[in-house]
């Protein structure tokens, strides 16, 4: 392996969450590219979801969803790189309001996101979330 630098890789991390957790992107096929091929989603209350056909029909169906993603309280809170450099986890929090037409219902957990650096660059390996009822 070559050198890794834990910092430019910290931030690489970060703006892939972003990009594929945060932003409110709709365009399915362009966020899958950063997939790998036995990606696995593992939703709260629910099976694994695994393989990018099944995961691209479930995230077309999640993005259908009109959340506000932008409510304080959310994010990563620690995020660990391997010493091999290839492989890194985040852990954090998230909070959204999904705004139904009966009326906003807020949804607030904690999740675990794998990461795997394949020919020098980050892939989405999968997520686990659970969901809190809010108090």
């Amino acid at each position: 392996m070559s050198d890794i630098d834990i910092e430019a890789d910290r931030k690489i991390l970060s703006e892939l969450h972003t990009k594929l957790l945060v932003d409110e992107n709709t365009d399915v096929d362009e966020e899958l590219k950063y997939f790998v091929e036995d990606t696995i989603l593992i939703p709260p209350n629910a099976p694994p979801v695994t393989g990018l056909n099944t995961i691209r029909e479930a995230v077309k169906e999640m993005v259908k969803t009109d959340w506000d993603l932008g409510v304080p309280g959310r994010g990563v809170l620690k995020l660990e790189i391997a010493a091999s450099g290839d492989l890194a986890y985040d852990i954090g929090r998230y909070k959204m309001v999904n705004k139904r037409p009966e009326g906003p219902v807020e949804e607030r957990g904690y999740f675990v996101t794998l990461y795997k650096k394949i020919d020098g660059k980050w892939r989405f390996m999968g997520q686990m979330w659970n969901s809190i009822k809010p108090e």
